[in-house]
């Protein structure tokens, strides 16, 4: 049975190095479930920025979430997973229909996890493991087949804050069978005491355009891809209450909180954190994940 709740970071690939292993030290001094890496073709790769900082964990699995299930093979999969778990406390992959590349189809999702699987069991380098696979996905199709599948841990959501949309896609869980399975919540998260929220919104439409267009998320959300191109105040708020946790502490305490009472129980708090992404993290484990453990833990 695993321990929820759980909590992890997930950075993109366009920072410095000395930025990742500072990032890393912080999550693995508090013990983060994982520090995962966006797999973003625009930016630099995420097995090898994993790979590069397995020396400075003890604590914290490594590893790209998600991954299109059609730009790496599964042996290649397979080797970095188990590489991964063989020189560190572990390591985590996603696997999705992608972005920024051609859309794999759900067959396609399927086959890549289960031939990943299958080569990890194939390795003799490293003793036997099973490697936590998430699939990420927000549509009803996906989520049951994945999450009925005994190779995959849990479904990971990108910039799910929406705890109506969270309650549901655990309702597509939980009739596939999938109870003690992973709901992985992963909104953009920006810590400020500000009220200047207009080049997080910038940050944040780029990335509802790139992830979440087409998704049934969006039309939950009331919104329409055509409102992000000039949006007036109300689309700004549909926009941010509904993918992603922002302002004070205490504002992305509340919101995080509604999350995990709607079902989600991995809350992977995401890119960009705050103006100084270092800070931001440290925060995140100094201040708000104490306090939700006290709640949920």
């Amino acid at each position: 049975m695993i321990e929820l709740p759980r909590f992890s970071v997930v950075v993109e690939g366009d920072r410095d190095f000395q930025t990742y292993l500072k990032i890393a030290e912080i999550v693995d001094g508090c013990g983060l479930f994982s520090l995962q890496f966006y797999e973003h073709l625009p930016f630099r790769p995420a097995w090898g920025l994993a790979c590069s900082l397995v020396g400075s964990v003890r604590n914290t699995r490594l590893g790209p979430v998600t991954v299109p299930a059609t730009l790496y093979t599964p042996e290649v999969n397979a080797r970095f997973l188990a590489y991964l778990h063989s020189a560190g406390p572990g390591a985590v992959l996603g696997i999705s229909r992608g972005a920024y590349v051609s859309r794999a189809s759900i067959q396609q999702v399927v086959a890549t996890v289960t031939q990943t699987v299958e080569e990890v069991r194939k390795i003799t380098w490293t003793p036997s493991f099973k490697p936590v696979i998430y699939v990420g996905t927000s549509g009803p199709v996906l989520t049951k087949t994945a999450s009925s599948m005994p190779q995959v841990s849990g479904i990971v959501v990108d910039n799910l804050a929406n705890p109506v949309y969270a309650a549901e896609m655990r309702r597509w869980m939980d009739e596939a069978g999938a109870v003690d399975k992973e709901l992985v919540a992963r909104p953009f998260t920006y810590i400020t005491d500000d009220d200047g929220m207009d080049e997080f919104f910038d940050v944040l439409k780029k990335y509802v355009v790139d992830l979440v267009d087409g998704s049934p998320m969006m039309a939950a959300a009331g919104l329409k891809l055509d409102d992000l191109s000039n949006p007036d105040e109300d689309t700004k708020a549909k926009a941010l209450d509904c993918f992603a946790v922002y302002g004070s502490v205490d504002d992305i305490l509340e919101k995080t909180a509604k999350l995990l009472r709607a079902g989600v129980n991995h809350v992977c708090f995401g890119h960009p954190i705050a103006s100084d992404i270092v800070e931001g993290v440290k925060t995140i484990c100094q201040r708000i994940i104490p306090r939700l453990l006290e709640e949920f833990g």
